[in-house]
């Protein structure tokens, strides 16, 4: 991966539940600004309940060490969740180079 290619900025946060009375809350955490490469590999619009929904694919790499699968992609304002698990390939800089897939509708 080089390291123009990743000329945009996206914020990436984490899930994290915590369980009170039997209640289980989903809460998320500050999202932290990573440089990414983005690529729209998929798109299709279809009706849901009689709403017309478009759903968007795409391909984002970024280098990084820490994300789980627990994540929320924002860009702009368009958010995204990933659909594959997240693809680690190691690095020359001893950096995780990071693949995800994610989409905009789940």
């Amino acid at each position: 991966m080089k390291t123009g290619d990743l000329n945009r900025v996206i914020g990436i946060s984490t899930k994290s539940e915590s369980t009170t009375t039997g209640d289980v809350t989903e809460t998320w955490g500050t999202a932290a600004s990573v440089r990414a490469k983005i690529t729209q590999i998929d798109g299709t619009r279809f009706m849901n309940e009689a709403e017309l929904v478009d759903r968007a694919v795409y391909k984002i790499e970024l280098w990084d060490n820490s994300y789980s699968d627990n994540i929320k992609i924002t860009w702009g304002s368009i958010v995204m969740f990933p659909i594959r698990p997240i693809t680690r390939n190691p690095g020359k800089s001893k950096v995780n180079e990071i693949v995800i897939y994610a989409a905009t509708k789940k």
